[in-house]
């Protein structure tokens, strides 16, 4: 979904990590099908490449995502200073491992040390807490250009709805600094030249919040018995575009938590990218289209088990036929179910958002045509009617304002909860809550 510049509120194959630390070692057959992504964000960039670079100097609310952090990243890369991710996981555990992508790199990146730690407020962590992650039994690691490193296990107990800060030093030059550009939840950033703050318990060597995840793709737990993850792949809407930092109340935070009331102990993974495409339509500030990240964001992913595909409202902006998005959207499904996944397509929303760019006149009946192919395809396993959830009753073609931010293009969190009561879960769990099938 577009944070385009009039907005009113604002890798690869899984690679191991190689060089200094040596291969990362595959696990053991039974363990690694016991892992399960808890947490995930789709890399892109480099560094600022992302929504917010894009913007013009027009006046902007309060509700405005924190801005890049040039000064303290010069050169826009990271010199020999630490970062402190937050994040909160959909699934808990006691054994964890983290992922860091090095996608956009155009030189090997070194990272170490790497700490997780419990969050207490802000960049600080809870006391005594704090934990080091190795690589390859190694404190650091070095990451090729367009790879992800993947850590060594970590007993580290943790629940579902803890705010979880992985601290990490990134030696030398990183070069193209790999992110997400607006996280919708706020992160920290240390002083260059700094070196390795990443010990610091109350955070104070970290000055600059900003909302975007710098380097961090993953987490994963050991969960045995847990079913597995659930990815959502799209643009904006379901990047959380506009909600509030720190309330977690994007429609994929209302489905995990339908998912914790039905008793389901699955993962969400939230694979939106703002600007995103499912077709080859944008060029890099919305991150690669959905028909090239397929496999890393969404196959990928540790344990997932059932993917929800809801794209296509970029394409619609970009000029795009509808035919030929359904033709993108049926590839996707089709390489999910070719791997085993469960698919639940979403229908695209209405928008009135006629001064960030959108033409009723020849884009809505695209909308209308592509929701019509989506509905009559009979490939997926199950539809989330979102243009449903999100319309005026009766009005399919009108958004209900009291669901949208005042774009009448981004949800609000009420619109957000009822895009989560939209989608089908049965389709996505398995036996006895749903019908979804290994």
């Amino acid at each position: 979904m577009v944070l385009r510049r009039l907005m009113p509120l604002v890798l690869c194959l899984l690679l191991t990590a190689c060089g200094g630390s040596g291969p990362l070692e595959a696990p053991a057959a039974v363990e690694r099908q016991a892992w399960v992504g808890a947490w995930s964000a789709a890399p892109y960039g480099p560094y600022p490449l992302g929504p917010l670079s894009d913007l013009l100097p027009v006046p902007l609310p309060p509700a405005l995502p924190l801005p890049p952090v040039p000064s303290l990243l010069p050169g826009n890369q990271a010199v020999d200073q630490s970062f402190r991710m937050v994040v909160r996981p959909t699934l808990g555990g006691e054994r964890l491992r983290l992922r860091l992508s090095n996608l956009v790199g155009d030189r090997p990146l070194r990272i170490g040390p790497v700490r997780v730690a419990r969050r207490l407020a802000g960049p600080a962590l809870v006391p005594g807490s704090d934990r080091p992650v190795l690589f390859g039994g190694q404190p650091e690691v070095i990451i090729e250009p367009g790879a992800e490193a993947v850590s060594d296990a970590v007993d580290f107990a943790y629940a579902v709805g803890t705010d979880l800060a992985v601290s990490f030093q990134v030696i030398g030059e990183s070069g193209p600094i790999t992110w997400h550009a607006v996280s919708f939840a706020l992160n920290y950033v240390g002083l260059p030249y700094l070196g390795d703050s990443t010990a610091d318990p109350a955070g104070l060597s970290f000055p600059q919040p900003t909302l975007g995840w710098f380097f961090l793709s993953g987490v994963d737990v050991l969960a045995p018995q847990s079913p597995g993850a659930i990815v959502a792949i799209g643009d904006s809407i379901t990047d959380g575009a506009y909600s509030v930092p720190e309330t977690h109340t994007r429609w994929t935070d209302w489905f995990a938590a339908r998912l914790r009331a039905a008793g389901v102990g699955m993962a969400v993974l939230n694979q939106g990218i703002n600007s995103n495409t499912v077709t080859r339509a944008r060029d890099g500030f919305a991150g690669p289209p959905a028909v090239d990240r397929f496999d890393r964001d969404v196959l990928g992913r540790d344990g997932v088990r059932s993917v929800v595909i809801f794209e296509g409202t970029n394409d619609l902006a970009s000029g795009v036929p509808a035919e030929e998005i359904h033709a993108a959207i049926r590839q996707l499904a089709r390489r999910a179910r070719d791997a085993g996944l469960c698919v639940v397509v979403g229908t695209i929303p209405p928008r009135m958002d006629v001064a960030l760019g959108w033409e009723p006149g020849s884009m809505e009946p695209q909308r209308q045509r592509l929701n019509e192919l989506i509905r009559a395809d009979g490939s997926f396993d199950a539809l989330a009617d979102f243009e449903a959830a999100l319309s005026l009753p009766g009005m399919p073609s009108l958004p209900n304002a009291a669901l949208y931010f005042p774009d009448l293009l981004h949800p609000n969190s009420v619109g957000f909860a009822a895009l989560a009561e939209a989608v089908p879960l049965e389709a996505l769990v398995p036996p006895p809550a749903g019908h979804c099938k290994p």
